[in-house]
């Protein structure tokens, strides 16, 4: 494989959850009965080519993290380092320990039930377009808060934004030397800040976020019905 298309994960884990109200930030509670984050680092191990995962996590929880690795038989291949203040921080810490050549993907911890699928589609469409990003339709009603109150729009000129969300390297880390902004919700903010064009793809509908503790129960029912 060309060092152009090598292909490099950023897992971004130094969010604490605060939603969940557990002890455990929400990456490491346990879905049936394995943790959420060794769910997603499996999901990636399943891919072809992947030369490295880059695991950002904040510092207090680095020890815990290399315990779940071995404790797991994660392989070498999957790097933990220690993540910002924000996620932001985090994926330009990630960015720096990989070549300025190359594919990467970055993918919420949290977010285990995506398809190996949808990440080779994220891959192959970043080689054609520059990036890809995973995003559903809007299902629900959408109303729009204007200075005179909400008013209705239509909602299929709205997509919502998932992860993976991928981009050739040269590309993500120029965007990445922009100064923090809190208007950078992920990494596709960042890109688009940067004066890019955003290639989105056709996300999963089961492919959540997992924020709050029913989440949980659902990413349960939907493994088991994958089993």
């Amino acid at each position: 494989m060309s060092a152009a298309n090598k292909r490099y994960v950023i897992i971004p884990a130094g969010g604490i959850g605060l939603r969940m109200q557990a002890a455990l930030p929400k990456q490491f509670l346990l879905l049936n009965n394995i943790p959420v984050i060794v769910h997603t680092l499996r999901l990636f191990l399943t891919v072809n080519g992947i030369e490295k995962i880059i695991v950002p996590v904040a510092a207090e929880w680095k020890l815990y993290f290399n315990e779940l690795k071995d404790q797991y038989s994660l392989p070498s291949l999957i790097e933990c380092i220690e993540g910002g203040e924000t996620r932001y921080q985090s994926v330009k810490n990630a960015l720096a320990v990989l070549p300025d050549e190359g594919l990467v993907s970055i993918h919420d911890a949290a977010r285990p039930l995506a398809t190996p699928g949808l990440i080779e589609k994220c891959f192959t469409e970043t080689i054609l377009n520059g990036n890809a990003i995973a995003a559903v339709g809007v299902k629900d009603s959408v109303f729009e808060l204007t200075a005179s109150g909400f008013k209705s729009a239509n909602r299929n000129n709205f997509r919502l934004a998932q992860t993976p969300q991928c981009f050739k390297l040269s590309g993500i880390k120029k965007a990445y030397q922009k100064e923090y902004h809190e208007s950078f919700t992920d990494d596709a903010s960042v890109f688009e800040a940067a004066g890019n064009k955003l290639n989105l793809v056709e996300g999963e509908s089961t492919n959540f976020k997992i924020t709050n503790p029913e989440d949980l129960l659902f990413a349960e029912t939907v493994l088991k019905q994958r089993k």
